[in-house]
């Protein structure tokens, strides 16, 4: 090899060139590289060019192969900032011209992406297996191989021309005919159009341009305009022409003639100029509208997969200077019976000079039809976003960026509801600005919101106070509602709505972030749950307290205390809400987290009856303990029945309804089939959402009385499993109260049962004015099925209040030998009856149930 460049080499230049001298000679697998030479005479600016013979007599061709002589002589140009970009490879010859993967007719592309494929560590070595590697596909006929994506022409775009983005799906050549007609751009900026419809040339076009807003679901006052479009039936060419005259030679292959193009544009003028009324045609001032740009579309099939179904149309956009309309005013006036206009000779040969005379100008072209664009966030749980309606109620910390994630992953329509204001602090960590200050946080995310995908996504903001607002909106027609308030008035007014409706809520998920913004919770309920948000953050609060392992311990402090938190974080001074402290990249943080998570489960749910929770923590730093990472509880639904009573939901935990059921069968083993047994029931009574929640019920004490005609709960023990599991609750699950069965009974109370419920009194310190009576029971085919699968049984449920009269029971009601002051239990004595001081059994007549 010898150098006879006075060109100045970089370092780079200098590190390929020895590469190239190291590999010469070595062999490829039968394919050799003969020589390198170095010339100074064609290569680009600043590159150095480099001469090489591939040795290609030993590779094999196939039908369809490129016909490769024994050696190939190649050109490559080397870049100054080799290797950190790729070299060119120049073939002197035009061959190849036609094959796929060759651009210009003189350049084999050797990378589909640059960026993924070229490694700079393998400097020139691994460029030149890339290389041979393409000659062994082209003379094997695999440039395109069957399963890889097809390489579309090439037409280089001018930034000074304007950039048109495709957002619908184009149309296609049927029958090798051409699709002619007109594509519906809107008109973003004096430098951007969208394509956002396709009209077939033969068909009517909208006559206004209301009617051309509306037919691409445009609002008012949306700029749109028509576009000439010629779709062609066959593949044209690698790389399209820089000349109008060759671009139309080369349409005249495929039946599309200088004469069809020049009316179409012409047509297409036309109906623009006649969409504007004349009031419209002119500005305020009276000075004359500018017309719409000309714009030629030019499709044809090159986008698809090889070897795989029907091509898909790809589009490329020329640019047509003024004169183009100044020739279509003269040549076009109306198109009759579907036909383009017959255009005079003279109209021709203008047109024809013109031809000759321009040189394609190319507009930037982005694609967004779903036809030829896969989403970036495809098969992630963000996809599940993609075309649902949503309704994030908060704006703020964690409102703003998950309402952001939804409109970003494509939701059709988005309510953002909050009645709060931008104040001057909360730019530190939410997506505001200064000049957004004092407008409502709802009006200022929607505007940016809606900047995002504005054909794709409708933001819509309300603002007005959630408990207010919520009753406006049809919460029935959205997907899923976020709850990002952290507000127990915005859950427990959604928990009671959501309770109180007849029919099934979308899907619910609740979010909060802790007082530091070092943890998040997320609380998902499925639209078959039980419970909402209130309901599923209790059962977290229950679930991490009791938690043996105490890895749950730092979110009990965090966000479920026993005892009020009294350090409030409040940033202005006065009366300002307390809030937590915390940064935008925090908030972000286990905002992302927490979003992931919820789409996570909406994409897989294994079952919509299942409430969940997931518990995420932000990193720590190298040197400090490592937190426990992302954690999902879960639990199944509850069984609910109503107190006719007072029309509360009774929601009895699968755990308790359990403990009742190993009971039930215990007892009917050890004492008999139809001896009555029962114990007490724990849990608490929400008054706010009418909802009963029972936690846990436990089998009856040593010194209870159990009969077939009646229960009698003991003492024993009692005060301390109660004192017990409210201190391992937090207080959240305390004595609720009793629950007894009716073995091949009906579950409805019996005259002592209600008895016991009018004379309520309870054996405790602190005893509840109310207290739930629980009937389990069923006639004999369902009694014994619950036993036997644990299919439910006749369930009862009275929340009982305590009478005045019930501090002192009945003297015929007091056992002989108990103090007449004695407190009672519903449903039965407090003691068991000793030989000294027998008690007698019930009579069935004195104890008929209905």
């Amino acid at each position: 090899m010898s150098d006879r460049t006075t060109t100045a080499v970089t370092a780079g230049q200098q590190l390929a060139l020895d590469q190239l001298r190291q590999i010469t000679g070595s062999a490829r697998g039968g394919v050799f590289l003969a020589h390198v030479d170095t010339a100074p005479a064609k290569a680009p600016t600043g590159f150095v060019e480099a001469r090489i013979s591939v040795g290609c007599a030993g590779l094999s061709r196939a039908e369809g192969g490129l016909r490769l002589r024994s050696e190939e002589p190649v050109t490559l140009y080397i870049p100054p900032d080799f290797p950190f970009e790729v070299p060119l490879v120049y073939t002197r010859h035009s061959r190849f011209a036609g094959a796929p993967h060759v651009v210009w007719a003189h350049f084999p592309c050797l990378y589909r992406s640059t960026a993924t494929e070229w490694d700079p560590a393998d400097g020139m070595y691994g460029f030149i297996t890339r290389l041979l590697d393409w000659f062994r596909a082209a003379a094997a006929g695999e440039l395109d191989a069957p399963g890889e994506p097809l390489h579309p022409p090439h037409a280089v775009g001018d930034y000074a021309d304007g950039l048109l983005v495709v957002r619908r799906d184009a149309p296609a050549a049927e029958d090798d005919e051409p699709w002619l007609g007109a594509a519906l751009l809107h008109r973003i900026s004096d430098e951007r159009s969208d394509v956002v419809g396709w009209l077939p040339f033969g068909q009517p076009w909208p006559p206004t341009l209301a009617d051309a807003r509306a037919a691409a679901q445009l609002p008012n006052g949306a700029e749109v305009f028509l576009a000439p479009a010629v779709i062609t039936a066959d593949h044209l060419t690698f790389e399209y022409p820089d000349t109008a005259r060759a671009l139309i030679t080369a349409l005249a292959r495929g039946r599309i003639t200088a004469r069809m193009v020049l009316g179409l544009v012409g047509v297409a003028a036309d109906h623009n100029r006649r969409l504007r009324t004349a009031a419209e045609q002119t500005g305020p001032d009276g000075t004359p509208h500018p017309l719409a740009p000309v714009h030629l579309l030019l499709g044809t099939p090159s986008r698809g997969t090889s070897g795989h179904g029907p091509r898909r149309t790809h589009l490329v956009a020329w640019h047509l200077p003024d004169f183009a309309d100044k020739l279509t005013r003269r040549a076009v006036t109306a198109y009759v019976d579907r036909q383009l206009p017959e255009l005079g000779d003279e109209i021709m040969q203008i047109g024809e000079e013109w031809l000759d005379t321009l040189t394609t100008r190319w507009i930037r072209l982005y694609e967004a039809r779903p036809e030829v664009t896969v989403r970036r966030d495809h098969h992630t749980p963000a996809a599940w976003l993609h075309g649902k309606r949503i309704l994030v109620l908060g704006a703020g910390a964690l409102g703003a960026p998950a309402a952001d994630i939804c409109a970003r992953a494509g939701a059709a329509h988005l309510t953002v509801v909050d009645q709060s204001l931008v104040h001057p602090g909360i730019p530190a960590r939410q997506p505001y600005a200064d000049a957004d200050i004092g407008y409502p946080k709802a009006d200022v995310l929607a505007a940016r919101l809606n900047q995002i995908a504005p054909h794709a996504t409708r933001i819509e903001p309300v603002v007005a106070d959630i408990t207010r607002g919520l009753p406006a909106l049809d919460v029935h027609s959205f997907d899923l509602i976020l709850d990002c308030t952290a507000n127990r008035v915005v859950r427990a007014f959604l928990e009671r709505a959501r309770r109180t409706d007849p029919t099934h809520w979308p899907h619910l998920a609740t979010v909060m972030i802790g007082h530091q913004a070092t943890r998040g919770i997320a609380a998902l309920s499925p639209h078959g749950a039980t419970g909402g948000g209130a309901d599923v953050l209790r059962r977290t609060a229950l679930t991490a307290r009791t938690d043996p392992t105490g890895a749950l311990a730092d979110m009990v402090e965090d966000f479920f205390p026993t005892e009020p938190r009294t350090e409030l974080f409040q940033p202005e001074p006065g009366c300002s809400d307390a809030t937590f402290t915390g940064s935008a990249a925090d908030v972000t943080a286990l905002a992302g987290q927490l979003m992931t998570g919820i789409l996570h489960a909406l994409n897989t749910p294994a079952d919509q009856h299942t409430m969940a929770a997931l518990t995420v923590r932000t990193p720590s730093g190298p040197t400090d303990p490592q937190p426990a990472g992302p954690r999902w509880l879960t639990w199944p639904n509850d069984t609910i029945i109503t107190d006719d009573a007072t029309g509360y939901d009774v929601r009895i935990a699968p755990a308790a309804l359990a403990e009742m059921r190993a009971e039930a069968r215990r007892g009917a083993r050890v004492r008999g089939p139809r001896v009555e047994t029962g114990g007490m029931l724990l849990g608490a009574i929400d008054d706010s959402t009418g909802i009963i929640y029972v936690d846990e019920a436990t089998g009856p004490p040593p010194d209870s009385l159990l009969a077939e005609t009646y229960f009698q709960h003991g003492l024993d023990g009692v005060p301390r499993h109660l004192a017990a599991r409210r201190t391992a609750t937090g207080n959240t699950s305390r004595f609720l109260g009793l629950w007894h069965t009716h073995p091949h009974s009906p579950a409805q109370p019996s005259a002592t049962d209600r008895t016991a419920m009018e004379l309520l009194t309870l054996p405790l310190d602190d005893a509840p004015a109310r207290a739930l009576v629980l009937i389990a029971g069923g006639p004999q085919p369902v009694w014994q099925k619950w036993l036997a699968t644990g299919d439910g049984p006749d369930l009862y449920a009275r929340l009982a209040a305590r009478t005045t009269a019930a501090t002192t029971p009945p003297a015929t009601t007091v056992p002989p030998g108990r103090p007449r002051s004695a407190l009672w239990w519903p449903g039965g004595y407090a003691t068991r009856p000793t030989t000294d001081n027998p008690l007698p059994a019930p009579r069935r007549s004195d104890d008929a149930r209905p």
